[in-house]
């Protein structure tokens, strides 16, 4: 992701708890805070909710890729209520995580969770895999 947003002229700053050859490795997100336009991350899916929680204050533009079925659980409704996201967008294709590990067959389902500063009326949209 940092690539491509570098690649359109964004500055980017990457980086990841763990090493792995690529941004700034052993920095814990949870623990930073940044001043800055957009936070946009794959967070890990059992602390996605921390994430949440503690990108939004931090920026204007929060996005992050989420398993499909997230915010069809229960327990999260108070958190949709609470940050209403500006977009939920499912993708039609499945993101290989594992970089063709299993054969290039993923199997993840995924959505990005848009949060965009004072719009709180969620819009659903479909991306396909040209977008």
């Amino acid at each position: 992701m940092a690539n491509v947003l570098a690649g359109y002229g964004h500055d980017v700053f990457a980086s990841d708890l763990r090493e792995t050859g690529y941004g700034c490795g052993g920095v814990d997100f949870l623990e930073t805070k940044r001043d800055c336009a957009a936070i946009i991350t794959n967070p890990p899916f059992n602390i996605s909710e921390d994430f949440i929680r503690h990108a939004i204050p931090q920026a204007r533009l929060v996005a992050m890729v989420l398993k499909s079925q997230y915010w069809h659980a229960k327990k999260r409704a108070a958190l949709f209520g609470e940050f209403p996201p500006a977009y939920v967008l499912p993708l039609t294709w499945r993101p290989d995580f594992m970089g063709g590990e299993r054969g290039g067959a993923p199997t993840m389902e995924v959505h990005w969770t848009v949060w965009i500063d004072g719009n709180t009326d969620t819009k659903y949209r479909l991306l396909g895999r040209d977008v």
